[in-house]
């Protein structure tokens, strides 16, 4: 696994385009039973979350029917993602969760086109950042003991960390830095439970000057509250 691991890494490194390293991710993918696959993320900005494709190898008549859905930014392989840290299976997933009746749907049009199960990596990142690396197979019973389990994350991981690095997507994140030292100060005092005219007090300047800087981090992480602005402030790391 490890030497298989190293040529793939290496041939990953070296591609040039998101449509490559999805081509190298699926002929990969391919030794483990897989023949579908998609790598995608979810980028916090001051505008809202920016849904990406980095690559998809989908069949085709099911990416149609997914974009046309609005199902390849929502169903629930992604909100199940979300919440999870590690990977899991489709059927790991159904069985843990309760479905709903868009749920089965979405179910239903996967398996339509020959897709009965899957692999799915999440990926969680800086500022609220997400994405996902998701795999198919046309195989309802699907052989994943530990050691196929680490190599099928390993390959995702190093496919995802390639394509999001080709998109420059590490520098779309919004984090905190573009808070002045000011901003960043008074946001911490307001997570800190600190009211105006207590910041105020322990700044040595005025509320009207505190509600500014507030104010200006709330715009600058795009938040629409303070609590949204603390939150955010957290995910970035700088809290």
């Amino acid at each position: 696994m490890d030497a298989a691991f190293e040529d793939f890494a290496q041939s990953i490194a070296s591609c040039p385009t998101l449509t490559e390293i999805g081509d190298a991710f699926r002929s990969e993918i391919a030794r483990h039973g897989f023949i579908s696959s998609a790598c995608r993320a979810f980028v916090p900005t001051t505008r809202g979350e920016d849904f990406k494709v980095l690559f998809r190898n989908w069949p085709k008549g099911w990416a149609q029917t997914a974009d046309q859905r609005g199902s390849s930014a929502r169903n629930f392989m992604i909100a199940e993602a979300r919440q999870r840290m590690t990977p899991f299976t489709w059927l790991e997933a159904q069985q843990t969760r309760r479905m709903t009746a868009a749920d089965h749907e979405t179910m239903e049009g996967v398996t339509s086109y020959g897709l009965r199960n899957g692999f799915i990596q999440p990926v969680h990142g800086p500022g609220g950042y997400f994405a996902l690396v998701s795999i198919a197979t046309r195989e309802r019973e699907v052989d994943l003991h530990p050691r196929w389990r680490m190599s099928l994350q390993m390959l995702s991981l190093c496919a995802h960390e390639r394509a999001s690095s080709l998109a420059g997507i590490g520098k779309s994140v919004v984090t905190g830095e573009t808070l002045t030292t000011r901003e960043l100060e008074c946001l911490r005092w307001v997570a800190n439970g600190k009211a105006d005219c207590d910041i105020a007090d322990i700044l040595s300047i005025s509320a009207t000057t505190v509600k500014f800087h507030v104010d200006g981090a709330r715009r600058k992480l795009g938040a629409r509250t303070r609590a949204q602005a603390i939150a955010r402030l957290v995910l970035s790391g700088l809290y």
